[in-house]
This record gives structure tokens, C-alpha cells and sequence, in this order.
């Protein structure tokens, strides 16, 4: 047989079928990547592990532990600051007795006032002599504006334990006297003055 067909024969036969190439003449390739859902979810989780670690290492930052701030003494209510208790709580010393004072404050006319204080050692009542005791006068209405002192009292000649001060206040009005003993133990008291612009008689 001859190896030649005729026409017919290769008109009646069907053409190989061949893939329709795409734009550009290249062959459509197999997705085998993820989908824009699935890049934009593994970026999404990316962003946020970054994010929660800059968080975190910043919050270390911040709050790293520091040295504890140091303890101001406040002065406590008897004249004698806290750290001075706290010394002799710390060497087991026994902390001094407050004081007895009588305070009177007089007023002498114009402005001046007389402050006289008798300071004497508690349940004795024996007198404290060669002390150091001051004073200080404040406005009732204007608290700390017109405060004056520390005045310093002197002990009176043939009074033991008797300290007076003469002082001048600032104004007219009531003021509020208070007189503190330093040495040799600690103790204060107040005492109420009106002050007005003619003599108490």
C-alpha cells in the first residue's frame, strides 16, 4: 500500500487539538500561589506580631523598676521632726517629754503685742529655766500672709521659767500666738489675740 493518502482521507481526519494560547502568545500557567485574601490575611498577621512586639518592648521600657523615691520627714506635731524620732527610736533613746506652757498675749495699744509664756516640766510643774523658747503670730482671716517669727522670748529677771516678747504686728484683727520651747524639750501652744487700733486700756 501506498504510504500517500489521498485528500480525502486527510480531509475527513480531525486536527490534533492544541491549547489556544493566551495574550502574548504564551500558554495560560497552573495557579499554584494563594489567593489576594490569603496575601493580604498572612500580611494582616505579619503587621500584627510586629506591632505586639514593639508594644510590649515599649512597655518594658516604661515601666522598668527605679529606685524608690526617698521619704521627706515631715515635722511631726510636737515641734520635732520625724527624722529625729526616727534617730532615737534607732539608738533605743527614749523620746524627751513635751513641756507645760500657759501662754497669755496681750494687746499694749496700736499695733504691739505682749506674748508671755510659763514653761514648766510635766506632772512637777517645776519651773524651766535658761530655755529656748521663740514665738510666732499669724492672721486668723489670712492665714500665712501676715505670719511673723520666729520671735525669740527672753526669760524674765527674777522669774524662773517666765519667757516674755513684745512684738508688732502687721494690721488690725485677731491673730493667732503661738509659742514654741526648743531646749531643753520639745512643746508648743497658741493662744487667741484681738488687735485693734486703740488700746486694750
Amino acid at each position: 500500500m501506498s504510504k500517500l493518502k489521498s485528500p480525502d482521507e486527510t480531509r475527513d481526519r480531525p486536527a490534533p487539538s492544541r491549547r489556544q494560547a493566551g495574550p502574548g502568545g504564551r500558554r495560560p500557567r497552573k495557579s499554584t500561589g494563594l489567593s489576594p485574601f490569603g496575601h493580604g490575611l498572612v500580611l494582616g498577621v505579619c503587621v500584627g506580631m510586629t506591632s505586639a512586639l514593639i508594644i510590649g518592648v515599649v512597655g518594658f521600657l516604661v515601666t522598668w523598676p527605679t529606685g524608690a523615691a526617698p521619704t521627706v520627714a515631715a515635722p511631726a506635731a510636737d515641734g520635732q521632726p520625724a527624722a529625729d524620732r526616727g534617730a532615737q527610736a534607732a539608738t533605743g533613746a527614749k523620746e524627751q517629754p513635751a513641756a507645760s506652757i500657759d501662754v497669755t498675749a496681750a494687746h499694749l495699744g496700736e499695733l504691739q503685742v505682749r506674748i508671755e509664756a510659763r514653761v514648766s516640766t510635766p506632772g512637777s510643774y517645776n519651773p524651766i529655766t535658761k530655755g529656748q523658747v521663740v514665738a510666732y503670730t499669724d492672721m486668723v482671716s489670712m492665714p500665712m500672709a501676715h505670719r511673723q517669727g520666729p520671735i525669740v522670748m527672753t526669760e524674765v529677771s527674777g522669774q524662773p521659767g517666765t519667757y516674755q516678747a513684745v512684738t508688732r504686728v502687721p494690721m488690725v484683727g485677731e491673730y493667732n500666738v503661738t509659742v514654741e520651747i526648743q531646749q531643753p524639750m520639745a512643746s508648743r501652744a497658741d493662744k487667741r489675740v484681738d488687735v485693734q487700733g486703740v488700746s486694750k486700756g
